[in-house]
């Protein structure tokens, strides 16, 4: 299983955060979130594709994300 973590702005983009960003929010009007339990198969834009659907704003505990759920 793999992890993604992933920023969205303030404005709404959604894309890949550096690799030793924290989660949570940033000094900006972004927040970090980790998607977790990523199955090998699942590449980086499918991830960003779903935390999309959220409207960016993914069910997570403490900005940690289960793929699971947000896979739903």
């Amino acid at each position: 299983m793999a992890s993604f973590m992933i920023k969205v702005a303030g404005e709404g983009l959604v894309d890949k955060a550096h690799r030793l960003a924290e989660t949570g929010p940033t000094t900006g009007s972004s927040v970090i979130y980790e998607v977790l339990n990523v199955p090998e198969s699942v590449g980086l834009d499918e991830v960003i594709a779903l935390v999309k659907k959220t409207g960016g704003k993914p069910p997570h505990k403490g900005y940690e994300v289960d793929y699971a759920v947000l896979a739903g």
